[in-house]
C-alpha cells in the first residue's frame, strides 16, 4: 500500500502528496492506497490539511482503481461527508480498526464496497464493540493486526504480530457464534476480494 498517513501530515502536505502520486505512476505493484484517512485524538491543528489530504488520496484510489485503507480516529462525521458523493461509485475499501458506533455501522454498511477491519480491541475486557459486531455481517468483515500495536488478548502489552490474529478469529467467531474454520474462511474470501484478487 501507499499513501500520506493523517498523523504525518502537517502544512507540507503537498510534498509527500507528490511523492505518493510519483510512486503511483512508476509502478504497478500496489494493491491499495492507504492507510490513510483522518486523526484528530492527540491534536486538530492540521485538521482542514487532513481532509485535503484525504480528499486527494480518495481521488487517487478512483484514478489508480485501487481500494482505499481509512484510518479514522475521532473524525468519522469528516470523512463520512467526504465519501458520500461517492455512495454510488464502485469506491471499495476497508474503514481500518473500526470500532465505531451502530450509527456509524449503518452509515459505513451503505457504501456497498467496503469492508469493516476487526482487529485485536475486540478481544479487549472493556470493548463494548463485541454488541455492536453482531449487527455486522460477516460477509462485510476483515481482520486484521494493526502490527505492532494493538495485541490482542491474552497477548495483550506484547509487539502485535501476525500469529496473534488468531485470538481476534476465535473471539470474533465466539461473537458469531461460528467456527473458526467458517470465519477464517468468509474473512480471507472477504480480504481477497477488497484487493482484487478473488477469481
Amino acid at each position: 500500500m501507499i499513501g500520506l498517513h493523517p498523523t504525518s501530515v502537517n502544512d507540507s502536505y503537498g510534498e509527500e502528496i507528490s511523492i505518493v502520486i510519483e510512486k503511483l505512476k512508476s509502478a504497478n505493484d500496489f494493491v491499495a492506497i492507504g492507510e490513510v484517512g483522518m486523526d484528530l485524538y492527540w491534536d486538530k491543528t492540521y485538521l482542514n490539511q487532513q481532509l485535503a489530504v484525504f480528499e486527494r488520496q480518495v481521488q487517487l484510489a478512483i484514478d489508480y482503481q485501487l481500494p482505499i485503507i481509512i484510518h479514522c480516529r475521532e473524525a468519522f462525521d469528516y470523512i463520512y461527508k467526504v465519501l458520500l458523493k461517492y455512495k454510488e461509485h464502485p469506491l471499495s475499501g476497508i474503514f481500518h480498526s473500526f470500532s465505531g458506533t451502530p450509527e456509524e455501522v449503518d452509515k459505513v454498511m451503505a457504501f456497498k464496497h467496503f469492508m469493516f477491519g476487526i482487529n485485536g480491541t475486540i478481544t479487549f475486557k472493556k470493548s463494548t464493540f463485541p454488541e455492536t459486531l453482531r449487527h455486522i455481517p460477516l460477509e462485510r468483515i476483515v481482520l486484521e493486526t494493526d502490527s505492532p500495536y494493538l495485541a490482542p488478548v491474552p497477548n495483550r502489552g506484547k509487539r502485535n504480530e501476525s500469529a496473534f490474529l488468531r485470538a481476534t478469529l476465535v473471539k470474533v467467531a465466539d461473537i458469531y457464534q461460528l467456527s473458526p474454520e467458517e470465519v477464517a474462511y468468509q474473512t480471507s474470501q472477504n480480504s481477497l476480494k477488497v484487493f482484487g484478487m478473488l477469481k
